[in-house]
């Protein structure tokens, strides 16, 4: 409505208002003095509103990069950016800042640009598996994945268990268990025990040796684990 009413007016004329402001609301939108959708401030900052373009671009990436989890989202630290990442159930994980986003289903040679480093961090986090084989510690790790926030800044992160004999078998129920929580919209997943850790770098070498340098017997074993990011759909 263009203006709350009088608790008495309204009583008297609430459907002739009702009616009358519906027919100005239209009008409005059909002259263009109505706010686009794509325009709307955030409600909360784990559900960005995007615009139609970067929503059809998103589903794009999804489609083309199918090994690959994609979020989007604001964050301002490297903690905030591992509890979107942590969420991925496949072989990589991908957050992009929805400003970027925005430039991206704007601007061509940003949409390119940004995809060329895409291309390169996955290709780097491929070489990063290959050489963790050599040191024994691939199966450490449950996800890899890479932030593209405001101006194409291409960050690496990298989550870890340790569970002790049947490694491997671990990893792979917890990416499961993982993807099975968040299709149900659930908070949390649950696991036996293990220990658990990040590590964040700015770029594919110095994440490889955070990875190797991690010492075990310095991290706290843990039972459960909430799903990061909780309820919100990051994926859009």
């Amino acid at each position: 409505m263009n203006k709350v009413m009088g608790y008495n007016t309204f009583q008297n004329n609430y459907f002739n208002n009702t009616v009358q402001n519906k027919k100005e609301t239209d009008k409005s939108a059909k002259t263009g003095t109505a706010k686009k959708t794509a325009d709307t401030k955030k409600t909360d900052k784990n559900t960005p509103q995007l615009s139609d373009k970067a929503k059809a671009l998103l589903q794009d990436l999804k489609k083309q990069y199918g090994n690959m989890d994609f979020f989007v989202a604001e964050y301002e630290t490297e903690e905030e950016a591992a509890s979107y990442l942590s969420r991925g159930s496949k072989d990589y994980s991908v957050l992009i800042d929805p400003e970027e986003l925005e430039r991206m289903a704007e601007d061509e040679d940003v949409k390119n640009q940004n995809l060329a480093l895409l291309d390169e961090a996955v290709g780097k986090l491929d070489d990063i598996k290959e050489e963790l084989k050599e040191t024994g510690k691939e199966d450490e790790v449950v996800t890899l994945g890479v932030s593209i926030g405001k101006d194409g800044k291409v960050s690496y992160f990298a989550e870890l268990e340790k569970a002790g004999e049947r490694q491997k078998e671990f990893v792979e129920k917890i990416r499961e268990d993982k993807k099975e929580a968040a299709d149900k919209g659930q908070d949390k997943y649950n696991y036996d025990h293990s220990k658990r850790t990040t590590v964040y770098a700015d770029s594919a070498e110095e994440l490889l040796k955070k990875i190797t340098d991690v010492n075990w017997d310095e991290i706290k074993e843990q039972t459960s684990l909430p799903m990061p990011g909780g309820h919100f759909d990051l994926s859009i």
